[in-house]
């Protein structure tokens, strides 16, 4: 993700998401660009608003249907705060000048039933990027509400998704893989195991190359259950040491964006491993390859028998 997640808690009128942004940008650029129609249409959509408290905004959605959404002005403090409610829900943009071109964006959007907890953080998540790109010069024009299933548009869910499942397990409705490991090998040979693409190719996948850095593609290639050969993309999104590894999964060839998540805990000379893959449901579902048993069994192999027999048989070569 170019930009770290929204921050999803839980309050008593429903979920709530917090983005921060630093925007190289004045201030009076930043008021302009999340208060003006003409600006909004390149980052959001379509808006007519009322530009009072207590006025009228109407969201056009860009679907087929062109549906329409409302909502109301709440309060509107240049060029410090702008909230806004939509349907049940309310948006609170508030800026920050710490300098004369360098302004402190903080966006908190609340009241999010359980259906939307996830989804609406990620929306706003990709419409903030949309806005950093606007200020810089973008004529670019936001799709909101198209129908759209790429890459692009699965990406940012299955990262929120992945962000609050240890938190609230409930919110995600398509259920990740989840295998959990104790290994009697302490946690820095677990790291290497896991980090090091030469004892990767000795237990997982023969990897082109492995590096665990931010940003770091890498390929492989694997086996259906009846022989079909699949390529494995992968982009390394998340990092620290000996804690967590993550890298997004995709296959070439084939739609759907998956993330995968090794997580390291201490236990003195032993280590718990716990694997998370999300996303799964975003592959073709009429192919048995893609089912969730077909991973689950795959990842209860490779994370239950294949990893525990490296590491003592890495014991044992010493």
């Amino acid at each position: 993700m170019k930009n770290p997640l929204g921050k999803i808690t839980t309050e008593d009128d429903g979920y709530k998401v917090v983005f921060e942004r630093v925007l190289p940008h004045s201030i009076e650029k930043v008021w302009n660009a999340i208060t003006s129609p003409e600006e909004l249409k390149f980052w959001f959509t379509d808006i007519e608003m009322d530009f009072r408290p207590g006025g009228t905004i109407t969201f056009q959605f860009r679907d087929k249907d062109k549906t329409k959404s409302y909502g109301e002005v709440v309060a509107i403090e240049p060029p410090n705060r702008f909230a806004w409610t939509w349907e049940h829900e309310l948006a609170v943009w508030e800026l920050t000048a710490l300098d004369e071109q360098t302004t402190r964006l903080v966006f908190t959007y609340s009241k999010l039933t359980d259906d939307y907890a996830i989804n609406a953080p990620a929306g706003f998540h990709d419409m903030l990027d949309l806005l950093v790109e606007r200020l810089a010069g973008s004529e670019n024009i936001s799709p909101f509400g198209a129908e759209d299933d790429g890459p692009e548009q699965l990406r940012t869910p299955v990262h929120y998704a992945a962000a609050v499942y240890e938190t609230y397990p409930t919110l995600v409705k398509s259920a990740p893989v989840v295998v959990e490991k104790t290994l009697d090998s302490p946690i820095g040979r677990v790291w290497r195991a896991i980090a090091n693409k030469e004892q990767l190719k000795q237990w997982y996948f023969d990897l082109d190359d492995f590096k665990p850095e931010v940003g770091f593609r890498f390929s492989f290639a694997g086996q259906g259950h009846k022989g079909a050969q699949y390529i494995h993309r992968c982009i390394v999104t998340e990092v620290i040491p000996q804690q967590k590894l993550q890298y997004s999964w995709q296959y070439e060839g084939h739609p759907g964006y998956s993330l995968v998540t090794f997580t390291l805990a201490e236990m003195g000379m032993q280590t718990k491993l716990i694997l998370t893959h999300h996303g799964l449901e975003t592959f073709p579902q009429d192919t048995p390859d893609f089912a969730w048993k077909s991973f689950n069994g795959g990842w209860g192999e490779i994370i239950g028998k294949m990893l525990p027999e490296f590491l003592d048989n890495e014991m044992l070569d010493k």
